[in-house]
């Protein structure tokens, strides 16, 4: 069971993709069912493209994470660990862990607002 999840979160483009374009799709299928065609100037129709540019930003960081591992192979088993002897060991986690608290929050903070600065840029190309 440890290893399926450590899989499942090291390999989330399987699952999060096609459940990001199936909210996408079921977004504008409720959106629409609900409150029909736009009337005025309030439109609910700008949720759904905010799903797709949820979707594509995953989409990209797995393509990322995968021309990583094929490419920068240590550097990916640095970051994402790798599996010795029926034991996972990931060596950035141990890192993270004796960083300053200060310093955890900066570069906790900081890829927080890389990921929503990068859904902003790509929900502002699709409206």
């Amino acid at each position: 069971m440890k290893r399926i999840k450590y899989l499942l979160q090291l390999i989330d483009g399987l699952w999060s993709v096609p459940l990001g374009f199936f909210v996408f799709f079921a977004s504008g299928l409720l959106l629409s069912s609900i409150f029909g065609m736009a009337v005025g100037q309030y439109d609910m129709a700008f949720i759904q493209p905010l799903f797709l540019a949820g979707t594509i930003v995953v989409g990209a960081t797995n393509v990322a994470v995968l021309g990583l591992y094929f490419t920068f192979r240590t550097i990916f088993y640095y970051l994402y660990g790798r599996v010795e002897n029926k034991v996972i060991i990931n060596i950035s986690k141990s890192d993270f862990e004796t960083l300053k608290p200060i310093q955890k929050i900066c570069i906790s903070l900081f890829l927080f607002l890389l990921f929503v600065v990068s859904v902003i840029v790509v929900y502002l190309n699709l409206v």
